[in-house]
């Protein structure tokens, strides 16, 4: 099931002496990078998929850099994405603890002591190897047309084509395939010597001369489904403690509070979104009409682009565009506003003008991403607020919202709190739909 294809690269190979004769030289060089006399890095040119699932797919790719013994690179990260072009550090996103936690697994190095490897490689007169590798779902799959490789030149491809793997990508695989037997090997120095085309080194006239691994992977990946089952696999990694403390500084501010989120991107029909909006505010006013205590504060997730209407505004989503926008958006977010205070989280920006603003029932709060914009801090502050919450809900995937894995990753961290003992989580998910909302 595994498709597979390859192109040409266009340098000129190095011959095999040349090879030979600087094999001594980068040991040193490699020893304080990689504690080996070799380095062979793992290195993720492209991750496709935003934060939640894109980070599902780092942690896959950093234990199948352990288990072919290569270092993973830390990709960089922007808008919500991953990638070695990027414009962000790996930790600008994230705190460092679940990579030191399974060391044992895999080694990583960072961006910048990558590149310090690269360049004394180079100034030592040993320039890396590297080869391009694309995992794919499909030939359809148009994602990685346009991604261009930034470390094109820093590598020596030649005699190493392009490879293209096109595989199975279901949530659920047939019980006879082990995706990750059949992933490790295409990634294997062992698949990569089948494909080494300088004949000079494999011949028989050079019998003792073994072909050069590899030095540097550089892997296109666009898939949805995982490929390892591992629970360590599966464990969410920290963020940076400054977006936890500004998450914290919220949660503590609007306590006691209801979260929403609720994902409109691509929902077909999009004549649910009012009924769904109405049948959420009852629910939320019959929470409120039973409490106690003074009413909860909402705090709204939602891709849909509050700030369309204020010049040099950008939508906060990058994913939906205005084009996607229909009156039923618009109409669902209205009835929202009309009857609940909502409170919302925006980047600090000074180039939006926020009292052109549409006067609506909200409360903006402004994260402050100082020298940086970076649009994806709000949704991973705003994961963490609704982490806190008192009570969650969110829309019912395929009735009134998308499927989500940032949904998922709230509740199954409520959930995990709320067994645990957890007092304040009131309420680890309630799904709102065109019927009576279910609570979980």
């Amino acid at each position: 099931m595994v498709k597979y294809s390859f192109k040409w690269p266009a340098i000129t190979p190095f011959n095999a002496s040349t090879r030979h004769h600087q094999k001594d030289i980068y040991k040193k060089i490699d020893q304080k990078y990689c504690g080996k006399d070799r380095c062979k890095f793992l290195l993720p040119i492209t991750i496709t998929e935003q934060e939640s699932k894109a980070q599902l797919h780092f942690r896959q790719l950093a234990f199948m850099a352990g288990k072919i013994d290569r270092t993973i690179v830390l990709p960089n990260v922007y808008n919500s994405h991953f990638g070695a072009c990027l414009p962000n550090t790996f930790d600008f996103y994230y705190d460092s603890g679940w990579l030191e936690a399974n060391q044992n697994r895999f080694n990583y190095i960072t961006m910048k002591d990558f590149k310090s490897w690269i360049s004394e490689r180079q100034n030592a007169g040993v320039v890396p190897t590297g080869q391009e590798i694309y995992m794919e779902r499909s030939q359809r799959s148009r994602l990685l047309k346009n991604v261009k490789n930034c470390f094109k030149y820093a590598f020596d491809f030649s005699g190493r084509p392009t490879v293209n793997y096109q595989m199975l990508d279901r949530a659920t695989p047939p019980k006879d395939m082990n995706l990750t037997d059949i992933i490790m090997k295409l990634l294997s120095d062992e698949t990569r010597r089948h494909e080494y085309l300088d004949q000079s080194l494999i011949s028989a006239d050079v019998p003792h001369i073994a072909v050069p691994p590899v030095d540097v992977i550089n892997l296109f990946y666009d898939r949805r489904y995982q490929f390892m089952s591992n629970k360590k696999v599966n464990e969410p990694i920290s963020y940076n403690k400054r977006w936890v403390d500004i998450a914290d500084k919220i949660s503590n501010e609007l306590k006691p509070y209801i979260a929403i989120h609720w994902r409109m991107e691509r929902l077909e029909p999009v004549s649910n979104l009012l009924p769904c909006a109405i049948n959420l505010v009852n629910d939320i006013q019959k929470l409120e009409g039973q409490s106690n205590e003074v009413h909860p504060h909402v705090f709204l997730l939602t891709d849909y682009p509050h700030l369309l209407n204020s010049t040099g505004a950008i939508p906060e989503s990058k994913s939906f565009l205005s084009k996607q926008l229909k009156p039923q958006h618009h109409e669902a977010i209205r009835y929202l506003y009309q009857h609940l205070n909502i409170t919302l989280t925006t980047i600090q920006d000074r180039k939006i003008h926020y009292d052109q603003l549409p006067k609506q029932n909200w409360n903006l709060i402004g994260i402050d991403t100082e020298e940086i914009i970076d649009r994806s801090i709000l949704g991973i502050v705003d994961k963490l607020v609704a982490m806190k919450a008192q009570w969650f809900f969110a829309g019912k995937p395929g009735i009134c919202a998308k499927s989500s894995s940032f949904t998922s990753r709230i509740s199954s961290n409520r959930l995990r709190a709320y067994k645990n003992g957890d007092d304040n989580i009131i309420t680890p998910l309630k799904v709102f739909d065109l019927k009576k909302a279910e609570a979980i």
